[in-house]
């Protein structure tokens, strides 16, 4: 069992996943109201074979805004952090496995949000703030690190890799 200390699995791609609904107990920091999303490969056309490390998280809800209305179709750009930054760790606390009901460390992953920019090259991934996953009972919860060695944030390396395009 992972515990405190101990690392979560790194989703490394998301080619093979179909599109799966994924329950938020806790919600997301600064998306209220929200604890239903879809998770998506991103981009239809992946050639046979490609590695996509990129998906997108679709609220299900709409998003409480500050001044009281609601905001529909939001989408958030995920990226499977393994093949892009195989150096970076996520650490999860006994609250949060308990939270995401994780028995063990098979049964999860970790993303990360993605900013898009003008170009690839200057897009940005909150490394600081994973969103972890219960893979076999489509739990998640964003966390935010009691500690930390990585950069809050980090950039998307281009050119990717061959084997992603």
């Amino acid at each position: 069992m992972t515990r405190k200390g101990q690392d979560v699995p790194l989703a490394t791609e998301l080619r093979v996943l179909p599109a799966v609904d994924i329950d938020f107990p806790i919600g997301i920091p600064g998306l209220r109201g929200v604890r239903k999303f879809r998770l998506e490969p991103l981009g239809s056309e992946v050639k046979e074979n490609a590695v996509n490390p990129f998906g997108k998280l679709i609220a299900l809800e709409p998003v409480l805004l500050a001044d009281g209305s609601y905001a529909e179709a939001l989408r958030l750009i995920v990226a499977a952090p393994g093949l892009l930054w195989p150096d970076y760790k996520v650490e999860v606390d006994d609250n949060t496995l308990e939270l995401l009901e994780i028995g063990s460390a098979e049964e999860t992953a970790a993303l990360v949000v993605v900013t898009l920019k003008e170009t690839l090259a200057e897009s940005t991934a909150n490394l600081f703030a994973p969103i972890v996953l219960n893979t076999k009972k489509y739990i998640g919860a964003q966390i935010l690190p009691q500690r930390h060695t990585e950069d809050l944030i980090a950039t998307i390396h281009t050119p990717l890799p061959q084997f992603i395009r």
